[in-house]
């Protein structure tokens, strides 16, 4: 591996770390959990001060379970819409009050 493969891997690990995804876990899961995944990670970290206690605990709650190999493997289609639904939400309140 050159120098140039390693910087590529590198900024490639960050870039999934950033979104809140386990480089080790890369291979399970569907594009469905993925995507809820960084979108909650990105939600909480942007947004959390615009979630009531529950949107952000159930964010939160799914974040854990991905991060477990067992219970990641559990998670339906379903857990991941709701979690891209409150995602949205978060987004369209935040668009709503910087318009305002």
């Amino acid at each position: 591996m050159n120098k140039t493969d390693s910087q590529q891997r590198q900024k490639t690990n960050n870039w999934l770390k950033t979104n809140g995804i386990n480089v080790a876990h890369i291979y399970v899961g569907t594009a469905e959990l993925f995507q809820a995944t960084k979108l909650a990670t990105n939600t909480l970290r942007e947004h959390g001060r615009l979630l009531g206690r529950n949107e952000a605990n159930t964010l939160n709650n799914f974040l854990q379970t991905t991060r477990n190999f067992k219970q990641r493997n559990k998670i339906t289609q379903g857990q991941c819409f709701k979690v891209m639904n409150i995602a949205k939400q978060a987004q369209r309140l935040c668009a709503k009050k910087k318009k305002a």
